[in-house]
C-alpha cells in the first residue's frame, strides 16, 4: 500500500481509502448484512487501507465502529455531518453537537481524525464559515476531533464553487472533491490552491456511473457526442476508450479511472466503496499500480477535460435531526 503525507494534518493515509457511501453503502444499500459488511471493512484493512470515511447520512457508521474496534490507533477515521435540515433550513449549534456525539457513539471513538460539514454549496458557505465552524474549533480544542474538513455537492456544483471560496480560507485541514475522467476542472480550481496551502485532498466519484462499465462509458460518450460536448472524430461511440485495451500497456475504464485520479498532483486519498471483498481488492490494486503511461494520461486529458459535468449520488438522502 501506498502512503501519502495528508497534507499539513500531520497523518499518513493510505492511497485507496475505504468509502460508506455511494450506491453500496458497504453492501447493506444491496441488501447486506451487517456481519457482512463489517467482513468488507475489515479486509481493506488488512489489505493496508488506514482511511475510512462515512457520514452521517449513510448508515455505514456503526459497521465501521465495530470493524475498525481494537485497530483505532492505526486507522484515521474521516465522518461529515450535514448542515441542513430536509427542509433546507440551516442546523444550529447544540444540532451540530448533536450529531458529532452520536458519531462518536457509532464509531465506538473518543475522538475524529477527520470531521466534514457535508456537501455544502456556495450560498450555505457563509453560516458554515462564521457560525458552524467556530464550534467546529470548540470541539477540537475539547480534543472530540482533530482536523476540519468540507465536501461538496457534486451533484450540484460541477464547478466546485464552494470549495473555490474554502481553499481561499484558512479554517480546513482537508477538502473532499469530486474529480474524475468527465470533470477535471478540480485540477485548475480547487488543487492549485489546496497544494499551495498544504491543505488534504480527498477524491470521491472518481469511478462511479459510466467509469463502472464499458457498457455504460459508451453510452455517456454517445450522448455527450450528439449535445455536441464531444469532438466525435476519432472516437468509436460503441468503444470509446478502446485505445486503452490497445497494446502492452492495455487497462480496463475501472482502472484508468482510478489511477488517473490517485496521481493527480495534490491528491492524496482515493476513495472506493464496495459490498464486495474481490471488488475491494480489485479497486485497491488498480490504486496502487502507479500513474497511466503518459500517452494514456494525456488522451484522456485531451479528450474529455473541457468537461464539467456533475456526479449524480445514487441514494442520497438528508440526515435526520432530533
Amino acid at each position: 500500500m501506498e502512503y501519502r503525507d495528508f497534507g499539513r494534518t500531520g497523518l499518513r493515509v493510505s492511497v485507496a481509502g475505504m468509502g460508506g457511501g455511494g450506491a453500496s453503502r458497504i453492501g447493506l444499500a444491496k441488501g447486506g448484512t451487517a456481519d457482512e459488511a463489517v467482513a468488507v471493512v475489515q479486509r481493506a484493512f488488512d489489505l493496508g487501507v488506514n482511511y475510512f470515511d462515512t457520514s452521517d447520512t449513510y448508515g455505514t457508521e456503526e459497521v465501521m465502529g465495530r470493524a475498525l474496534e481494537g485497530h483505532r490507533d492505526e486507522v484515521t477515521i474521516s465522518t461529515k455531518l450535514t448542515p441542513r435540515h430536509p427542509d433546507r433550513s440551516p442546523i444550529g449549534l447544540d444540532e451540530l453537537r448533536f450529531g458529532l456525539e452520536e458519531q462518536l457513539r457509532k464509531l465506538r471513538s473518543e475522538v475524529l481524525d477527520v470531521l466534514h460539514l457535508h456537501t455544502v454549496n456556495a450560498l450555505e458557505y457563509p453560516h458554515v464559515r462564521d457560525v458552524l465552524v467556530p464550534e467546529m474549533l470548540k470541539f477540537r480544542d475539547e480534543g472530540k476531533i482533530r482536523f476540519l474538513a468540507v465536501s461538496e455537492r457534486t451533484s450540484s456544483d460541477p464547478l466546485h464553487e464552494m470549495l473555490q471560496l474554502a481553499v481561499a480560507d484558512d479554517c480546513w485541514d482537508v477538502v473532499m472533491v469530486g474529480f474524475n475522467l468527465f470533470n477535471q476542472s478540480a485540477r485548475d480550481d480547487v488543487f492549485k490552491a489546496a497544494i499551495a496551502k498544504d491543505v488534504g485532498v480527498e477524491i470521491m466519484a472518481s469511478a462511479r456511473t459510466e467509469f463502472s462499465s464499458p457498457e455504460l462509458l459508451a453510452a455517456g460518450v454517445t450522448r455527450l457526442v450528439e449535445a455536441g460536448e464531444i469532438d466525435p472524430r476519432g472516437i468509436d461511440r460503441r468503444d470509446p476508450l478502446s485505445f486503452l485495451t490497445a497494446g502492452d500497456e492495455g487497462v480496463s475504464v475501472t482502472e484508468a479511472s482510478y489511477r488517473f485520479a490517485a496521481h493527480e498532483p495534490g491528491v492524496h486519498t482515493v476513495l472506493t466503496g464496495t459490498g464486495n471483498i474481490a471488488h475491494l481488492e480489485e479497486n485497491v490494486g488498480f490504486l496502487n499500480m502507479g500513474p497511466l503511461p503518459d500517452a494514456i494520461h494525456e488522451r484522456l486529458t485531451s479528450l474529455f477535460g473541457h468537461l464539467t459535468l456533475a456526479v449524480q449520488v445514487p441514494g442520497r438522502k438528508e440526515a435526520r435531526r432530533p
